[in-house]
């Protein structure tokens, strides 16, 4: 499936520290829909606001997709693959 890269675009013009953290909340929000930006604050370890600003932002680059049930299915591995690939750059950085 192609669809993690093509989902991890909206991305590309934000800082890669940026992207982490919005990828990070990406995923808390696609694992546990319906959940308050409280309640995902405390999963992610952060401050309720920095949550709810990061859930806006969100909104602002995925739009109406971010309720659309297919959208949602298809974009789980995006964040996770991010992840894998940032850990992967830093390892190979790491290691030289």
């Amino acid at each position: 499936m192609q669809f993690a890269p093509r989902s991890l675009g909206v991305f590309a013009d934000l800082p890669p520290g940026r992207t982490t953290r919005l990828a990070e909340t990406l995923d808390a929000l696609l694992m546990s829909w319906g959940r308050t930006a409280p309640e995902m604050a405390q999963a992610l370890g952060i401050h309720p606001q920095t949550a709810r600003r990061r859930l806006r932002r969100l909104e602002e680059l995925f739009g109406d997709r971010l309720a659309d049930p297919r959208f949602r299915f298809e974009a789980l591995p995006a964040p996770r693959t991010h992840a894998l690939r940032a850990n992967a750059v830093w390892a190979a950085v790491s290691y030289q």
